[in-house]
């Protein structure tokens, strides 16, 4: 469906009044309803937490820049990453994100899991030095 001709969005508010009240409501059932859910057993709350990630995993960038890497280039999503001259450079850059994945995660099971935080504060930091090299422009 498109809008009626002549009209178009003009634009968006911003409100924060709904998720405050999603998360309140969650702190609420947490607190009130604790035993409640402590009954829920793992295995449920694994099974759930598993069918809600790869439920969202169809629209995620990463996922379908991962998967591009063994896709046939006939068969590449019209999406604008894959519309850049230098396709090579799309895929180093989804390489070193799984690298920084793996190693996160190899982190995070390790005693020196405490430092997560800190891993994470470091991954902007190390994409502006990235930058710097000269091997992507600011445009890519």
């Amino acid at each position: 469906m498109s809008l009626p001709t002549g009209t178009g969005i003009t634009g968006c508010l911003e409100q924060r009044v709904s998720p405050f009240l999603v998360h309140l409501l969650i702190l609420i059932s947490l607190i009130v309803a604790r035993k409640a859910l402590a009954g829920i057993p793992m295995a449920v709350l694994r099974g759930l937490f598993l069918y809600n990630g790869w439920s969202n995993l169809a629209g995620n960038e990463f996922w379908e820049r991962i998967w591009l890497i063994i896709t046939d280039s006939k068969k590449y999503p019209n999406k604008t990453y894959v519309k850049v001259e230098n396709l090579w450079k799309v895929h180093v850059w989804t390489l070193i994100q799984v690298v920084l994945l793996v190693v996160i995660n190899v982190i995070m099971t390790s005693p020196a899991g405490f430092i997560f935080p800190i891993i994470i504060g470091l991954l902007h930091p190390l994409r502006l030095v990235l930058a710097r090299t000269g091997y992507w422009t600011p445009e890519e």
